[in-house]
């Protein structure tokens, strides 16, 4: 690969990001995509996620470019426990101040979550300088999970707390009174960043739904912006050039990504099995996935080795190039019918395939996000007859 530009001397941009490239997380891509997008110089403050994350060289090519300095803090990584969360603000905050006494100080910050300590983070630097023009992302409800349950990590009273309780009483809010470390993620900053990024109308209105302050729900209304995850550029898809066969005669089906219980992909291996052998013979789904062996097993008992190939993840510029070089790609909502009055989830994978130019299957739910998308097949999520129209129209096509 050639070597990319130097990257320039002076960040007026700081990006605070629980999760940043080389360390592989969703979170983690859309955050550089975002440092792309904008296209302004940045500094970064993102944490050490040995061994909880593995790393890909490839992720570089998104933002490194742009990033000038990079501090990444040595704190345990935790999903969301109280203490894990201090030592990062901590660390991380001595890091951003210590950066933004160097130069003439920040002019803006961004901050994502997933991960809850992002926007925490983000939150103290903010009280410490309100001239910052703060944008905070998030990528899903932090409160509820995808069933609509009510997520909960307890935070301790302690001195951390204290302080950004206080800062919320200055800007006119009462803080959250539930201990939830997840609430207060999504309090801070609704309360006071500049802006709010949420990737979908569905994910707004439902984060908005259950915030009972009427005052609150106001300003989130008033700073919110819809933005959808950044697609790369075209280049991006040519940047390698994985080796795997495929077999001529046959409509090849890609599928990045877990088999999650939430996504209904049974419905799948349940058209497989159905469909009549010559059209079977006509197809081959490609599954790269995070416990290939578990799919192999299950595919081993329904006796659809002919037509299923699984292999483990791919790095991320081999699953640009890949996505090109399939037939069709498949994508599939969760499923939230009876637990969310909408659903607020768009896999962000869909970004990266709509990229690709290369035809996308969406099974989907009614009315969600990506059932709104340009799709060129689609069937609804637990309709196995559904599946096997899909199937065969892929493969006499």
């Amino acid at each position: 690969m050639p070597a990319q530009p130097l990257a320039p001397s002076r960040a007026a941009d700081l990006v605070v990001s629980y999760c940043f490239p080389p360390f592989v997380d969703t979170a983690a891509i859309v955050a550089a995509k975002r440092v792309r997008e904008t296209g302004r110089p940045v500094d970064v403050i993102q944490n050490e996620m040995t061994p909880e994350r593995t790393t890909d060289p490839g992720l570089a090519r998104i933002a490194d470019d742009l990033v000038v300095r990079r501090a990444q803090i040595d704190s345990a990584t935790y999903f969301s426990a109280w203490k894990a969360v201090v030592r990062w603000t901590e660390l991380g905050l001595q890091q951003a101040l210590a950066w933004d006494r160097e130069g003439p100080g920040y002019e803006r910050m961004y901050s994502r979550a997933h991960f809850a300590a992002s926007h925490v983070l983000a939150a103290r630097f903010k009280l410490l300088r309100p001239g910052v023009r703060w944008q905070a992302e998030f990528s899903d409800p932090l409160s509820h999970d995808v069933r609509g349950q009510v997520r909960h990590a307890q935070a301790a009273e302690d001195a951390l707390l204290t302080t950004l309780g206080a800062g919320l009483r200055r800007a006119g809010f009462t803080p959250p009174t539930s201990g939830n470390v997840f609430e207060w993620a999504e309090v801070l900053p609704f309360a006071l960043a500049d802006e709010l990024l949420f990737t979908n109308v569905h994910q707004r209105d439902l984060m908005v739904e259950a915030v009972t302050d009427p005052a609150l729900r106001e300003r989130i209304l008033q700073v919110g912006t819809v933005s959808p995850h950044p697609t790369l550029p075209p280049e991006f898809y040519e940047l390698a050039d994985p080796e795997l066969a495929l077999e001529p005669g046959r409509r090849h089906i890609g599928y990045f990504g877990n088999f999650y219980a939430t996504r209904g992909m049974d419905t799948v291996l349940d058209a497989l099995e159905v469909l009549p052998q010559h059209q079977r013979d006509r197809l081959c789904l490609h599954v790269f996935a995070g416990k290939p062996g578990d799919l192999l097993a299950e595919v081993g008992r329904r006796g659809l080795q002919d037509v299923v190939r699984a292999g483990p993840f791919v790095g991320f510029l081999d699953f640009l190039a890949l996505c090109r070089r399939m037939d069709v790609l498949l994508v599939n909502d969760a499923v939230t019918s009876g637990l969310l009055s909408a659903n607020p989830f768009l896999p962000s994978k869909w970004s990266d395939y709509r990229g690709s130019g290369t035809p996308v299957w969406g099974i989907v739910e009614s009315g969600s996000v990506l059932d709104e998308q340009d799709l060129a097949y689609r069937s609804p999520v637990g309709f196995t007859s559904a599946a096997v129209q899909v199937l065969a129209q892929i493969a006499s096509s």
